[in-house]
Order: structure tokens, then C-alpha cells, then sequence
């Protein structure tokens, strides 16, 4: 399954995800709800779904939308986290960014992951872990399930992949015990910094991904002036070529 992060991040972006589900080269896209994404984008997505694509929400409290919610730079928040302090005002976002998600699609999340996987974060996870949800809503965890593919997304990724694996694992157990499905198998890390690196390995974890393995993409437009820090535009539009053909 091929799900595209970032949905809401610009409109550019939007246009490209939108068209490679109607096209069934994705599989789904989670949203950052704070976008603020037009109502014909907003009923275009409402109707893939409709024909069987996954629309999920996209966590976030590292992204900055002008405002719009509580956030913070990923390494001030992991730091926080991991000393066992995690901001009153981040704690209540997630819960926050459902509701929204929830008037303004008139569903709940079909699935839950996050920006720069933040919640996995300790103490972020247990506040994923109370998230409103139906019996078959299912939330991402980053972890691939083999050593052979965990290897594949080092390499692809670099060693930031070993952290995030580890954080994974850690929320997997807290998402599992309060009764959440998730995803079996996990690939997609990149250096998103880097468009040659993009470029060479996003083929071969898309050759190598099992059927049942979740897949995690960034596809979108270089000329969108909506961008993230850290994240190369011309990386997007190098995905999105890849993941058309």
C-alpha cells in the first residue's frame, strides 16, 4: 500500500497526490489539517475515498501553519519528550486536530501517522494512543519488519532511521495495548534532502517492499512555495515522477 504524506501542505503538492490516487498509483494520503485546503480539494479527496481510497490524518506539532496550532522544531520536541516533558500545549494537539479533521471531512481519520513521526514520540504516543477511532482504523508505525528491510532503509535513509525505528517500537507496544490495528510492515525513508539520493533508491524500496508492506512516499511539486524544512523540493517532484510511471 502506497500512502502519500502532506496532503495539505500546498496546493501544488495537493494537485499531484490527488492525481496520482485518481490515477491508482497511491493508495491513500494522510492530511495536515491546518493547511488550509480549498473545499473543491477537500471534496475531490472526500470522493476517492468514496471509491476506496485511504484518507488519514497527518499529526502534526513540528510544522509551523502561520500559527494554526501548537508546534515546535523536532529536535526541541524530541528533546522535551525524551526527558519526560512534553508541552502542555502539544499534548492537547492531536486531539485538537482530529476534531477539525472530523468537521471538516465529516469522518474520522481512516488511519493515523505523523509529521516527522512525531507520534511516536514518548508521551506523544499515549496521547495518539486515546485518539477517537473506529474498529478498523489502524495507526503507522515506522518499523520495518525484517532486518533485511530495515538494513534497505538505512541505506536508503541513513542512520536517523535507527532512532526513528527505535521510537517505533516503543510506540508500537503503547498503540497495541490500548487496542489499535497497525500496519504489519513499514518502507519509505529517504534522505529527502537529497533529490539524487531520492532518485536512486525510492526504485529500489518500491521493488522491494512486500505486498502487505506500508509504503510511505512524499510526492509533490518543486514550484510549490509551500515547502518543509529539511525536505528538498525538487525531491517531491522527483517521486512524483517516479511513483507516475
Amino acid at each position: 500500500m502506497r500512502i502519500a504524506d502532506d496532503f495539505g501542505l500546498g496546493r501544488e503538492h495537493d494537485r499531484v497526490i490527488l492525481d496520482l490516487i485518481e490515477r491508482r498509483r497511491l493508495d491513500g494520503t494522510s492530511v495536515m489539517i491546518d493547511g488550509g485546503i480549498p473545499p473543491a480539494d477537500i471534496e475531490r479527496l472526500r470522493l476517492l475515498r468514496n471509491h476506496g481510497a485511504q484518507v488519514g490524518l497527518h499529526l502534526n506539532v513540528t510544522h509551523d501553519f502561520s500559527g494554526k496550532g501548537a508546534h515546535r522544531g523536532i529536535g526541541r520536541l524530541l528533546r522535551a519528550c525524551l526527558s519526560g516533558s512534553v508541552p502542555e500545549d502539544i499534548r492537547h494537539e492531536f486531539q485538537r486536530q482530529t476534531e477539525t479533521f472530523q468537521t471538516v471531512f465529516g469522518f474520522l481519520p481512516d488511519y493515523y501517522d505523523g509529521h516527522q513521526h512525531c507520534h511516536c514520540l514518548p508521551g506523544l504516543d499515549a496521547s495518539a494512543a486515546t485518539l477517537p477511532h473506529r474498529t478498523e482504523t489502524w495507526i503507522r508505525i515506522p518499523l520495518p519488519a525484517t532486518l533485511s528491510g530495515l538494513t534497505l532503509n538505512v541505506r536508503a535513509g541513513g542512520p536517523k532511521v535507527l532512532l526513528i525505528a527505535a521510537l517505533a517500537a516503543r510506540a508500537a507496544r503503547t498503540f497495541r495495548k490500548a487496542g489499535w490495528a497497525t500496519n504489519h510492515d513499514f518502507s519509505g525513508f529517504l534522505r529527502l534532502d537529497d533529490p539524487d539520493q531520492v532518485a536512486r533508491w525510492l526504485p529500489r524500496l518500491l521493488d522491494a517492499a512486500p505486498a502487505d508492506s506500508l509504503m510511505m512516499v512524499h510526492p509533490g511539486s518543486a514550484a510549490d512555495p509551500m515547502q518543509c524544512p529539511g525536505h528538498a523540493a525538487e525531491s517531491r517532484r522527483i517521486e512524483a515522477v517516479i511513483l507516475s510511471a
